[in-house]
């Protein structure tokens, strides 16, 4: 071949023959069946849409959305909630819907106590001038603490002294006696006050509550609210003229004419209506179906309140306290 010819041969080559020529580069077509090739788009189509609902519902604040590839999930589900746990997922309406239908008085769990018989026949002296129980009286009876414990003891002491009276003559003389009834509680705590939780003190008061159901019991576990009512056992105008008026201490219950809140064994609290605060939220009306039909007047004026609700109630009643 002439070299004009060759040249024009070497000139048409296409260029690419001659790249792979001069690279030694084999070039292969491999044909895909038509059936592997939709297999693989269906599959990228599936991941695809995967991969888009996963980042439509991952929530904001999920700990584990930005794990690291060397991250894993802690024990338990990896939503957050391990179900093995005690620790249950925080549900505001079990918080709020309590169960506030009635109970029966007699299907509470109260501790056995004792009532002191001595004291039934024991009353406040008919001159008293006695008005009904309202929560302002913690500020204007000036209450210094409120307990709660159990009552370990409660006995009568009576006092007998001596009083100058012009009443029969000038100067005269006049005997004059006077009763309490004196409780020993075991503190367990301590919810307004000096905290004297963890010790035994005694509380003196000149009334004493005498129905048998609902009475102060030796044994069982109160709230008391107390005032400072000094040293001594009497407070009227007349001059001292001797005899024992010391007191065996100077707390005394803010109001001893009703019942006294009653705490029951599995932690719940008995407590007279006008406790308005106490009484508020989440409370049963408690049926007195242990007075056999006879008339109290209590018998529709108690109700039944959980720990909790009883203790954030409490903590709205010490903050009004004044």
């Amino acid at each position: 071949m002439k070299n004009e010819k060759l040249l024009d041969a070497i000139g048409s080559i296409d260029d690419d023959l001659i790249y792979h020529a001069i690279n030694d580069v084999k070039v292969q077509k491999r044909r895909v069946p038509l059936r592997w090739a939709t297999a693989a788009a269906c599959l990228c189509l599936i991941a695809a849409a995967t991969f888009s609902v996963s980042i439509r519902h991952t929530p904001a604040d999920d700990p584990y959305a930005n794990l690291d590839d060397g991250n894993s999930f802690p024990d338990g589900d990896p939503n957050g909630y391990d179900p093995s746990s005690t620790v249950r997922p925080t549900d505001s309406s079990e918080i709020l819907e309590q169960d506030t239908s009635p109970v029966y008085y007699s299907s509470l769990m109260l501790p056995e106590g004792k009532l002191n018989e001595d004291l039934l026949g024991f009353s406040a002296s008919s001159t008293m001038d006695i008005k009904a129980f309202d929560e302002s009286m913690l500020s204007q009876d000036h209450c210094c603490m409120i307990v709660e414990g159990t009552i370990v003891n409660l006995y009568a002491k009576h006092y007998s002294y001596d009083i100058y009276s012009d009443k029969f003559e000038e100067k005269g003389i006049l005997h004059a006696k006077t009763d309490t009834v004196v409780y020993e509680v075991a503190v367990e705590k301590t919810w307004y006050g000096e905290d004297v939780s963890g010790k035994t003190i005694l509380v003196e008061d000149t009334s004493y509550f005498t129905e048998p159901i609902l009475a102060v019991k030796a044994g069982m576990r109160y709230v008391l609210p107390l005032y400072d009512c000094g040293d001594s056992i009497w407070t009227l105008g007349h001059e001292y003229a001797g005899g024992d008026i010391t007191r065996e201490t100077r707390y005394s219950t803010l109001y001893p004419h009703h019942p006294q809140i009653a705490v029951t064994e599995d932690g719940s609290y008995l407590i007279p209506k006008d406790w308005t605060t106490l009484t508020a939220v989440n409370a049963r009306d408690v049926i007195m179906d242990t007075l056999d039909g006879e008339y109290s007047y209590y018998q529709d004026k108690m109700c039944l309140v959980d720990a909790g609700t009883f203790a954030n109630q409490m903590s709205v009643l010490v903050a009004n306290i004044r």
